[in-house]
């Protein structure tokens, strides 16, 4: 990893969800605060699909490596409310999930070289990926946490050899393309930034929007 770059505090990053070609709604996130080599991450999923909408709120603390530190995740669906919060300390993670009134920990070995993520959720996707190295043809692996998951994943990474020109709005963008094959996913990098995520496994798609 080459390290996170220098993240704009309060900027918000936002990201509209499409399923099945239909917008359902958007994905966004911000750099809340930076202190102590510590950033703050919050982001905000809001979804309405199939006569159910989902609300997901959470907070990311990480470092200057993207080494994770702590987790929470609030899940508002069907008039209830689940909380995920994990920690992440001398190589093991903790993962404390709430789901009413049922509580249950989980725990797990956390590699010095490992990172957190979640399927859905561009902004960490983003950061893991502008963090990191990527040379054009190259294949990376990494070992991943996945919360709503609730395990480690072994994830594998291929850098496409060439640039893939992709419309968003009115405007052409030749992105650099990462393709996870574990999980199915596509990342459209353009400029150093994440313009398009694909989830071809839950045919979804972000895109950037502002």
């Amino acid at each position: 990893m080459a390290g996170v770059p220098e993240l704009e505090i309060s900027e918000t990053r936002t990201f509209s969800y499409t399923k099945a070609m239909d917008q359902v709604g958007t994905y966004s996130y911000t750099i809340t605060d930076k202190e102590d080599g510590l950033y703050t991450m919050s982001s905000l999923t809001d979804v309405s699909f199939e006569g159910e909408s989902i609300l997901l709120e959470s907070s990311f603390v990480f470092d200057e490596t993207y080494r994770p530190q702590e987790y929470t995740l609030v899940v508002a669906q069907g008039g209830a409310t689940n909380e995920i919060q994990v920690t992440f300390s001398e190589g093991n993670v903790v993962s404390t999930v709430t789901l009413e009134n049922d509580t249950v920990t989980l725990s797990d070995e956390f590699p010095s070289t490992a990172f957190m993520t979640e399927n859905n959720m561009p902004g960490l996707w983003e950061l893991l990926l502008i963090s990191a190295d990527l040379d054009m043809g190259a294949r990376y692996s990494a070992e991943v946490y996945i919360p709503q998951g609730g395990a480690m994943f072994d994830l594998e990474f291929y850098v496409q050899n060439d640039l893939q020109s992709i419309t968003i709005g009115e405007e052409q963008h030749s992105c650099i393309v990462v393709q996870e094959t574990t999980l199915d996913l596509r990342f459209y990098l353009f400029e150093g930034e994440l313009v398009q995520m694909r989830n071809d496994d839950q045919d979804i798609i972000f895109t950037i929007i502002s």
